[in-house]
């Protein structure tokens, strides 16, 4: 849809000596009535230029203050947060929703029901999109009552899966998140695309809202840390704006992590991934404060509290048909790294453990499809192969 866009605009400005028309924006809103309790949603602005969002009320036009455009004002077509407010009065009300720009304007209104008339919704959406059937390589074991979700994106003309997570409502971060790597699906010159957004597959209330960052919360400023990378995706503009997706973000101490040993954790992981015909990556987060500790939090964009992880990891399965170590083509590696601020940013042998050594550290079952696909002996000696004895991660 955006490369078939660019080459019409191209196209359109041949007889115009290069110049492109600027035409007037549209906008799509998916709910146009809201429960009184309050909503949060994307709305999508298309348009070829600057825009910039009014929201007024729909009599006398007059501004209104219970709906929050953010972005209000942009560039280009874009994910635009509509924050409801809760509708504390008994009657109905309605704004128009007017995007404008030097070509002209788009308006839609959106109603909100009066106090008492909605039905309370479940707290907590359940189910996900992600079967725990699911026979991909990569995917861990979903644990029962926990929701796993999925995002698909295109590679070529090839619908493909972009990554999967497991999610936790109260901690507001994705335990884990499980992905394919391989040249085919990370190569590109598409760069960060730094496209900040809800992820469209839970509410804003649900989720972290961090288009301008974490706020402080009880232990200083975190940094939004990405755990599939923004380098793991450069085939297009939405796999890569998938990456910016608040699901995939959690608070990280920057310098001396974030930007520094992590970085380099994951500059590794792809240069494995090119020497392999597929990496599995699972990225996870962990939250394990012992009996006294202080919680630590960051806030987002909404006042939500966001829980800092106390250590991170990566753990993957390398497939590679003509390898000469492993077993059936099979080998695999974790490396673990508590949270917090490292004098050095080499990755080395010894933060590696075996996967086994990492499952009974964590309580997860990695790669619960492998026994299938090499059989139940094969497996448990790929998950037990310990990786500081394999010269071949360490390069």
């Amino acid at each position: 849809m955006i490369c078939a866009g660019v080459v019409m605009l191209a196209l359109s400005s041949c007889g115009s000596g290069g110049k492109e028309d600027v035409l007037p924006p549209t906008v799509e809103v998916k709910t146009a009535v809201v429960e009184a309790g309050g909503y949060s949603q994307f709305i999508y602005v298309k348009a070829s230029s600057s825009w910039r969002i009014t929201i007024t009320s729909v009599d006398g036009g007059e501004p209104v203050d219970w709906i929050i455009a953010d972005p209000s004002s942009g560039s280009g077509d874009m994910d635009v947060t509509l924050k409801v407010e809760e509708n504390k009065s008994e009657k109905e009300r309605s704004a128009v929703i007017t995007v404008e720009n030097s070509a002209g304007k788009a308006s839609k209104t959106i109603s909100q029901k009066a106090k008492g008339s909605e039905v309370k919704p479940d707290p907590t959406p359940s189910g996900g999109n992600l079967s725990p059937k699911t026979g991909w390589m990569e995917l861990p074991a979903i644990p029962e009552g926990m929701d796993a979700f999925t995002h698909s994106m295109t590679v070529g003309s090839v619908s493909t899966r972009n990554y999967s997570f497991l999610w936790d409502y109260s901690n507001l971060v994705a335990p884990w998140v499980a992905y394919p790597l391989c040249v085919w699906n990370m190569s590109g010159k598409i760069g960060r695309t730094d496209a900040w957004a809800l992820d469209p597959l839970l509410p804003a209330n649900k989720q972290p809202v961090l288009t301008r960052g974490f706020s402080d919360g009880n232990a200083g400023w975190f940094a939004r840390g990405h755990q599939i990378a923004s380098a793991d995706r450069q085939t297009s503009y939405s796999s890569n704006a998938m990456t910016f997706y608040g699901t995939n973000m959690t608070p990280q101490i920057n310098k001396g992590f974030n930007a520094d040993i992590w970085a380099n954790l994951e500059g590794k992981v792809r240069g494995w991934a090119r020497d392999s015909d597929t990496l599995y990556v699972v990225t996870g987060c962990v939250i394990d404060y012992k009996d006294g500790e202080t919680v630590k939090y960051a806030v987002d964009n909404y006042g939500k509290k966001v829980t800092v992880p106390t250590a991170y990891y990566k753990v993957v399965l390398r497939y590679m048909k003509s390898s000469t170590f492993g077993y059936s083509g099979y080998s695999a590696c974790a490396v673990w790294l508590d949270h917090k601020v490292y004098s050095t940013k080499t990755i080395d042998s010894s933060y590696s453990m075996s996967v086994d050594d990492l499952e009974e550290k964590l309580g997860i079952d990695f790669f619960v499809n492998l026994p299938a696909k090499v059989g139940e002996d094969v497996a448990a000696r790929i998950e037990a192969e310990e990786p500081k004895s394999v010269t071949w991660w360490w390069r």
